[in-house]
């Protein structure tokens, strides 16, 4: 931390307890759609998926908000921070596997698809852990940082960009997917996953690109400032990911039985018609 730089340690308290705000507000917006769309459903993967993503975030938060607020003095703060990573790891994780259902799902099914994205993710994430858990030293000299302060290390910066890559990939994935299996294709549920998940794709993408820069960029004090963000970022927009696509589902359904039943009586009305035209033949 740079100790002539308070201002970037001040930004990053406020935007991690503003994050909580901003998941608070979301869940209360939407969790009508999750009583709708996920409560009294079969637990699978998708659902515990869906229930890390969505819940994880506010023990994490939680927690970096306190130790942002909190003053450590001579404590060790290093399990408490090792949880909260494990926290984000987990959170993160289980969005980017919501994200990896719904690629599996617009690919009709294909397992080749799933198996080439879970496999790859297993190495960002391996690959990722590894950093974290082993920083790289570029040995830059400078201000030694107090222990217990709200500030990362360069070497952060590169689980970010792994994760940022990832991102890529998911969406040049859906692209792929979409030219090559529906471009006539005009449905309701085909356009909101490929809409849906393009434009949340491109928002988290962001966000971890912004993460990147900070870290690598900016002095030390500001490293921490989209620490929630980004959890929260995922949370949210991995949780609208999967109301939107129910709700489609259950609009394209409808829509299909509105048609079959249309058809359904206008059969019975020629038929009725005919019998009808026949029986003074009949007579």
């Amino acid at each position: 931390m740079s100790v002539s730089d308070p201002f970037g340690l001040q930004l990053a308290k406020y935007s991690n307890v503003a994050a909580l705000s901003v998941l608070i507000y979301d869940y209360f917006v939407t969790v009508h759609s999750e009583v709708q769309w996920t409560w009294g459903r079969k637990w699978g993967i998708i659902r515990t998926a869906f229930t890390i993503s969505r819940y994880a975030p506010f023990a994490g938060v939680l927690m970096t908000s306190y130790s942002a607020v909190k003053a450590w003095g001579a404590q060790d703060c290093s399990p408490f921070n090792d949880a909260v990573n494990g926290i984000h790891f987990l959170g993160i994780i289980a969005s980017e596997g919501l994200l990896i259902c719904r690629v599996y799902a617009f690919s009709g099914n294909k397992k080749a698809y799933l198996i080439i994205l879970l496999s790859f993710g297993l190495v960002i994430l391996v690959t990722s852990v590894i950093l974290s858990a082993a920083p790289i030293n570029f040995n830059i000299s400078g201000p030694v940082a107090p222990p217990c302060v709200l500030e990362g290390a360069r070497s952060s910066a590169f689980p970010y960009g792994l994760l940022m890559f990832f991102e890529i990939v998911i969406m040049s994935t859906t692209v792929f997917l979409r030219y090559q299996h529906y471009l006539g294709s005009h449905t309701a549920l085909v356009k909101t996953i490929y809409r849906d998940g393009l434009l949340y794709m491109f928002c988290i993408m962001m966000i971890s690109t912004v993460n990147v820069i900070v870290i690598a960029v900016l002095p030390l004090s500001y490293s921490e400032m989209l620490n929630t963000p980004q959890i929260v970022t995922h949370s949210v927009l991995a949780s609208r990911i999967l109301f939107n696509l129910q709700a489609s589902k259950e609009t394209s359904q409808s829509v299909d039985s509105m048609e079959l039943l249309s058809c359904s009586h206008e059969f019975q009305a020629r038929s009725g018609g005919s019998v009808i035209a026949g029986q003074p033949d009949e007579a």
